[in-house]
C-alpha cells in the first residue's frame, strides 16, 4: 500500500479542560499509530474563539496532525471522528496532491517582467520611431455653434 502525507485538523469541544481535551488526543494519536501511520508533526494550537457558531459554542480547543500513512487509516480515523461527541469538526487533506496541483501551476505560469515605475523628476524618453508626417489634408476649422431659439434675448 502507498503512504501518502495528510494533514488533519480537528476542534475539541469546549467542554473539556485541557486535560480531557488532552485524553481525546490521546485517542486519536492511538487510532492513527495503530493503523499504520507515522506522525510527522503533533502540534495542539490551543483553545481559541470560532469564526461562527458550531453546535452552539463558540469557542473550542483545535488540534493538528501532519502524517503518513494509508487510505484505510485516514477512512478509520475520520469513521471515529465523525463518530466522537468530543470533536465539533475534522478536516483532513491530503498534502502531497496539493504540493502536486502546486509544482504544476506553477511550471504553467510564465515569468513575469516586473513593472517599469517612472521616478518622479525623471525624464521620460521619446518613442524610438518618429511618427510619420500625415500625408491626408488637414480638416477645415470646425464652424460655431448657432445659437438655440430661447438664447437670442440674453445676451
Amino acid at each position: 500500500m502507498s503512504q501518502r502525507l495528510y494533514d488533519m485538523v480537528f476542534l475539541v469541544t469546549p467542554e473539556k479542560d485541557e486535560q480531557g481535551a488532552a485524553a481525546v488526543v490521546d485517542e486519536f494519536r492511538k487510532l492513527l499509530l495503530e493503523n499504520g501511520a507515522q506522525l510527522q508533526k503533533d502540534e495542539s494550537m490551543g483553545r481559541r474563539r470560532l469564526a461562527f457558531t458550531i453546535r452552539k459554542k463558540n469557542e473550542a480547543t483545535y488540534h493538528n496532525f501532519l502524517f503518513t500513512g494509508p487510505a484505510a487509516c485516514v477512512k478509520e480515523v475520520e469513521r471515529k471522528l465523525g463518530l466522537s461527541e468530543n470533536v465539533l469538526r475534522y478536516l483532513t487533506v491530503r498534502v502531497d496532491e496539493e504540493m502536486r496541483h502546486g509544482q504544476k501551476v506553477a511550471k504553467r505560469t510564465k515569468p513575469r517582467l516586473p513593472r517599469r515605475v517612472d521616478m518622479p523628476g525623471e525624464a521620460v524618453a521619446a518613442p524610438a520611431v518618429p511618427a510619420a508626417p500625415s500625408t491626408a489634408p488637414a480638416a477645415p476649422p470646425a464652424a460655431p455653434p448657432a445659437p438655440e431659439a430661447g438664447d437670442a434675448g440674453r445676451e
